[in-house]
């Protein structure tokens, strides 16, 4: 995984830049979500990664997908993937892309999982916090666990808190066994 991360970053940096030159960030992400969706297909992938096919098939199937979807300057970046053997980086490209266009935008995502529901004061409280926090505008995912038996766990990115009973619990029992 972290090979086809790095296969697929100067992709999605040379998308990116010329996406922002060009004001097309929205039509850029929409269509590398959309070939990252084609790409993933479990027969596709293997189609992809099948030796008996040529770049040129390979390309003539997502172009035939796409149709009038497919800038010129998306397929140019298809055609570059392809003569490399890179399309199976595609969802990777199309990720990494849109983690670009977030930072640019100054909005980040966020996974709050907790054992209820949040009540609406509860969400606007922490929307206000990791806003604050990130400064960026937080788009909040919320996701009732009840596994956790109480408290929350927050992750944005890499950053991580995770104050819930569960984990409360293990590190006890852990400190209690040494």
């Amino acid at each position: 995984m972290a090979e086809l991360i790095t296969t697929a970053r100067p992709y999605a940096e040379a998308a990116f830049s010329f996406a922002t030159e060009n004001k097309q960030l929205a039509e850029w992400s929409d269509a590398l979500n959309n070939l990252a969706v084609i790409a993933q297909d479990a027969q596709m992938e293997k189609f992809i990664g099948s030796p008996r096919h040529s770049d040129a098939e390979k390309l003539s199937v997502f172009e035939s997908v796409m149709g009038s979807k497919l800038s010129d300057s998306v397929k140019n970046l298809l055609v570059a993937l392809a003569d490399n053997g890179r399309l199976n980086a595609l969802p990777e490209v199309a990720k990494l892309f849109d983690q670009l266009k977030a930072t640019a935008e100054k909005r980040i995502k966020a996974t709050i999982t907790s054992a209820r529901k949040p009540t609406a004061e509860q969400q606007r409280k922490l929307s206000a916090a990791l806003n604050t926090k990130f400064d960026a505008e937080v788009d909040i995912d919320y996701v009732v666990d009840d596994s956790l038996i109480s408290g929350i766990r927050i992750k944005v990115g890499d950053w991580v808190v995770d104050n819930s009973a569960v984990t409360q619990l293990q590190k006890l029992g852990a400190a209690i066994a040494y």
